[in-house]
């Protein structure tokens, strides 16, 4: 009797006694029973009671010889004490699931059993680990397709439960899109429209993105940070799928699985591993791979202060001054992770920031300067750092440097960026002397003549045919074709661009390459063709004529689909390839041809000096031809002149 009066004791310590007290459903008689029969299973809260133990019960009762009047009265009692503690503790949440779901009862009320027994008390407490606990419950019971069906209940209640959380500020705090170290389930995400979207995908386990698992910090609020940049700037439901979502999902696999502590430090060998990864997923490989360049340039570009230390820098990160930019030819990133040697790649991206932050160069021009010290540094992937490097090991360099096929130009250009990057090594004191004397290495160069003029037989035939081209596209070539300007300059037109001074059209436009506007005089009928294009179009004076995706219309863009067309239409028979450039040493050259001196060519094109322009003009050869048969046209001047024929059989 002691021990049973110690676990009678213990069991009232722990509120079961007064539950079923103040319950009020049982007599004297039957608490007693009830209590000797969960003393002995140690229940502590009659909330706990399952179907099992009511019949449990009721079995004790009838081997205790009660009757079976006694035997159903207090068997009910106690399912009324367990009723009354439900109706009293859990009445709230009863109400919340009738508001929350139109669903049949049956599926309902499974759900709230399986609530009340997890001690859940509102249905705001609803997450996803529980509803994992309710799909392996319901999956013991059930078949597949009914418990598809009680989930969905599940969600639905979950997502009105949001939904009603969203309409106090307490809610939005708690819903809000910031980082935390738990599992999201993307169909109860707080954008009802997103959530209703992803509760139609038919495999929830790719909708689950668990930030608890044992892994880097750092990484993960990458991953939580792309994630919610994707879900808030792709429309399109299938694109957000196939391209972001589910390669953003292996990725995450992969950084965990590899224990990648920042993914703007991914090494070209890590890159290399999850594209095996991705090629035994898809079809697409190139497709699903990109999502790496798209994780790296959020993470770049989003943040809060510039990534100086990652691999890849992206240019839409920074607000350069139009000078250093050509929207016609963006540089969209500078990569750094071609560079092995640790050492040497920290060196790199100093000088780069430097350039990028403190000079006023081109963009272009420091993009291409890093790749030719890239290069250098490749060459040397194996010493210790370019700063311990000897004049013998830089000259064999340059030395294997000469017996490339390039221009001088070329081997000058990666000589001096070489150069440069010393420099600032030694501005900076990480050497203390010039390791080179580049005055030894650097070649002579000569203003070379490029042979580039379009037969006029070509430009005739395009002119003909160019209505069955795209508008854009026709639109670019004719500006290309009567002013000769750079196809860059062409792309990136404004609005105000063409003007009228009431007796001649002009043009005004930004020369990238030069950095200034000029103005040009342009034939009439182009002007009236553009004022009415950029009328119609509705296009803004500051607005780009010509419009790309973003921005500017690319100049890339432009050359390879009129390309596509010369073929298509047949011009030259197929066979012509277009160049942009050809247009401006064409123009160049008929005013040469027309008389017009070279220093007015020389401001018109807008170059610097003379020499350029001779560049540009196809003059020796037309002008030869002419000279010549101006020449022997004249009489006395022909070659055959004073020759006799001799006949046959005629002496000398």
């Amino acid at each position: 009797m002691s021990a049973i009066r110690t676990k009678r004791s213990w069991i009232r310590e722990n509120k079961l006694y007064g539950q079923l007290e103040e319950s009020g459903c049982m007599q004297e008689e039957a608490l007693n029973e009830a209590e000797k029969y969960l003393l002995r299973r140690f229940i502590t809260d009659i909330i706990d009671l399952e179907e099992k133990y009511f019949r449990g019960f009721k079995s004790c009762l009838k081997e205790a010889g009660y009757g079976r009047r006694k035997t159903d009265m207090y068997s009910a009692s106690l399912r009324n004490a367990h009723a009354y503690w439900i109706q009293k503790e859990y009445s709230e949440l009863g109400k919340e699931l009738e508001r929350c779901a139109k669903a049949e009862q049956r599926l309902l009320a499974n759900l709230k059993g399986f609530l009340i027994r997890h001690r859940i008390h509102h249905i705001r407490e609803m997450d996803y680990s529980l509803r994992e606990q309710y799909e392996e419950e319901l999956s013991e019971q059930k078949s597949t397709e009914k418990t598809k069906e009680y989930l969905k209940v599940f969600d639905r209640v979950k997502q009105q439960a949001v939904s009603e959380e969203n309409k106090n500020l307490r809610g939005i705090r708690k819903n809000r899109e910031i980082y935390r170290n738990q599992i999201l389930f993307l169909p109860y995400l707080s954008d009802q429209k997103l959530a209703m979207e992803f509760d139609r995908c038919r495999n929830k386990q790719e909708l689950v993105w668990d930030f608890t698992v044992d892994a880097p910090e750092l990484m993960k609020k990458q991953i939580f940070k792309v994630l919610h940049y994707i879900l808030k700037k792709v429309a399109d439901p299938k694109d957000r799928r196939v391209r972001y979502l589910l390669p953003l999902h292996w990725l995450y696999d992969f950084c965990i699985q590899n224990r990648i502590e920042d993914i703007e430090l991914l090494e070209i060998e890590e890159i290399q591993e999850f594209e095996k990864i991705v090629v035994g997923k898809v079809v697409n490989v190139s497709n699903s791979m990109q999502i790496v360049e798209n994780t790296r340039k959020i993470l770049f570009v989003e943040s809060d202060e510039i990534h100086w230390h990652a691999n890849a820098w992206y240019m839409d990160r920074f607000h350069f001054s139009q000078e250093r930019i050509n929207p016609s030819r963006p540089v969209q990133r500078i990569t750094f992770y071609e560079v092995k040697n640790q050492e040497n790649r920290k060196l790199l991206k100093e000088f780069i920031k430097y350039e990028v932050g403190i000079t006023d160069l081109v963009i272009g021009n420091i993009r291409s300067r890093c790749g030719y010290v890239k290069k250098f540094m490749e060459y040397f992937e194996d010493e210790a750092s370019v700063i311990t490097l000897t004049p013998d090991q830089i000259d064999k360099y340059f030395n294997e440097l000469q017996k490339e096929d390039i221009q001088p130009e070329t081997f000058n250009a990666k000589v001096m960026a070489v150069v440069k990057f010393y420099q600032y090594l030694r501005t900076k004191r990480k050497i203390k002397k010039f390791p080179f004397d580049p005055s030894f290495y650097l070649m002579k160069t000569f203003p070379a003549h490029h042979d580039r003029y379009v037969e006029e037989e070509i430009y005739m035939e395009i002119l003909e045919k160019l209505y069955l081209f795209p508008e854009t596209t026709r639109l670019i070539f004719l500006n290309l074709w009567c002013t000769g300007l750079r196809i860059s300059e062409v792309c990136t037109l404004k609005g105000n661009a063409y003007c009228w001074d009431g007796e001649d059209a002009w043009l005004k436009i930004y020369q990238i390459k030069m950095k200034a506007d000029k103005m040009i005089p342009i034939p009439l009928m182009l002007y009236k063709i553009m004022t009415q294009y950029i009328e119609k179009n509705k296009i803004q004076p500051r607005d780009y004529i010509f419009k790309g995706k973003n921005g500017a219309y690319r100049c890339d863009s432009f050359v390879k689909r009129f390309r596509n067309h010369c073929k298509k239409n047949q011009i030259a028979a197929g066979d012509y390839i277009f160049k942009s450039h050809d247009y401006r040493h064409t123009l160049a050259t008929r005013f040469y041809d027309d008389g017009v001196s070279m220093q007015v060519i020389r401001d018109y094109l807008g170059h610097v000096s003379e020499n350029m322009t001779k560049q540009y003009v196809d003059y020796m050869p037309k002008r030869i031809a002419k000279e010549s048969e101006e020449y022997f046209t004249k009489k006395g001047n022909n070659l055959a002149v004073g020759l006799k024929i001799k006949k046959r059989g005629e002496k000398k």
